[in-house]
């Protein structure tokens, strides 16, 4: 009797084991479908990595000279990118539909997007002759204002068109609507930073979304060859009147890119030098740590110019891997917004790959002297705490969107 008793335990204890398996089984395999994509954090990953290797070696010797401390910007830079993975993650969790579903909500984020630009009026800090950051009470760090607008302004936007229907957003009506807000947030940003270059982004941004959701490309072809010609008539007029560019420093800059031997110490230095380095690189570089432009020559290394370090260092093989990386980054972006849910959450990450892609070129088409001189940062590369913490927050929001999609086709 003792013994098919035990029997009957052991036999219940089994299945018991059995279920406890099939459970967690079922547990696992509904953790995998839920799962984001794995090979876009991948890569932001490795960007992140890429980028923190490249500050120190690009700033190890300006940091030891200003500071002291040859790790300083590095620190600096990998607290942010920590703080930026956490926003990441909490991101990736937040219910997005409020956005689109409460109509007045989005009118509240264009507010936001442009108030938050006024706290440089009362708490800006002045850095390299620009009023362009924000203290941060009881921490000590700074925050950059046109970041956050950027990040808002997509959110914004991509409500606003999603409830304009097709229709609406393809007519000029809609379409002049949408740029005029835009252009709202670029002039207010252009007028309280100085910053040229990010109100542009704004701008192109903005056009960039208002293209994917249109189905009358025709206007948007006229557009883009009337503001190639109204740059190329500027360039031609600097180009044919050496006073042209006194008293402006926007021309001067210009001056500076068509004729850099005129002004190799002044507004062109930072050009040549990029150019030198990218030079001394040839095809695989001088080696990781051995750039020679970085020491005392090229201003401020760390940050716009670094790519011109990543070339010196690693040279062309080495800058064209990474700019394959950003090839990928967008790749995994464009399917993620064909496989959207909705229209709006397609429109929020067509306009994050827009603000991505737009940076990426813009920084590398100054650093080969392919445009004139303007302050764009490398996503995820250039030194810059308040750049790769929104940056990694729009991350979150893509992979959100990503994730949703997912658990709505399994439910299909």
């Amino acid at each position: 009797m003792a013994t098919g008793r035990n029997a009957k335990q052991n036999n219940r204890s089994g299945e018991i084991i059995k279920g406890n398996f099939k459970n967690a089984a079922e547990s696992i395999s509904s953790y995998a479908q839920t799962d984001i994509d794995m090979n876009l954090v991948f890569i932001v990953l490795f960007l992140l990595g890429f980028g923190l290797l490249m500050v120190y070696s690009a700033s190890s010797y300006v940091a030891y000279r200003d500071y002291g401390n040859s790790s300083y910007y590095f620190k600096k830079q990998i607290t942010s990118d920590l703080l930026g993975l956490v926003c990441m993650v909490v991101t990736i969790f937040i219910p997005l539909g409020i956005v689109e579903k409460n109509k007045n909500f989005k009118f509240l984020i264009a507010g936001l997007a442009n108030a938050v630009l006024l706290l440089v009026i009362p708490f800006g800090v002045e850095s390299h002759g620009a009023r362009r950051w924000i203290q941060i009470p009881g921490i000590g760090g700074r925050l950059q204002p046109a970041e956050i607008t950027k990040l808002l302004m997509i959110v914004f936007l991509a409500a606003m068109i999603n409830s304009m229907g097709n229709a609406y957003i393809s007519s000029w009506k809609g379409f002049l609507f949408c740029m005029g807000m835009a252009s709202l947030s670029s002039l207010l940003l252009y007028l309280l930073t100085d910053n040229l270059s990010s109100a542009l982004i704004v701008f192109m941004i903005a056009f960039v979304m208002c293209f994917v959701a249109s189905q009358d490309f025709k206007k948007y072809i006229f557009l883009v060859i009337l503001g190639l010609a109204a740059a190329g008539a500027v360039v031609a007029y600097v180009a044919s009147d050496d006073s042209a560019s006194e008293g402006s420093f926007r021309l001067t800059r210009i001056s500076s890119w068509l004729h850099p031997e005129n002004s190799a110490e002044t507004s062109a230095h930072q050009m040549l030098q990029g150019l030198y380095a990218i030079g001394n690189g040839g095809w695989f570089g001088r080696g990781l740590g051995q750039s020679v432009q970085k020491v005392s020559v090229l201003p401020e290394p760390q940050n716009d110019m670094i790519f011109a370090v990543i070339c010196e260092e690693l040279g062309i093989v080495g800058a064209i891997s990474l700019m394959i990386m950003f090839v990928l980054l967008m790749y995994r972006m464009l399917l993620i917004a064909r496989n959207a849910k909705d229209r709006f959450s397609f429109l929020l990450v067509s306009g994050i790959m827009a603000h991505f892609a737009i940076q990426v070129i813009l920084n590398i088409a100054v650093v080969t002297g392919s445009i004139p001189n303007t302050g764009v940062s490398l996503p995820f590369i250039s030194y810059g705490g308040s750049s790769a913490l929104f940056l990694l927050i729009e991350v979150g929001i893509v992979l959100n969107v990503d994730r949703v999609s997912r658990a709505e086709s399994r439910e299909r």
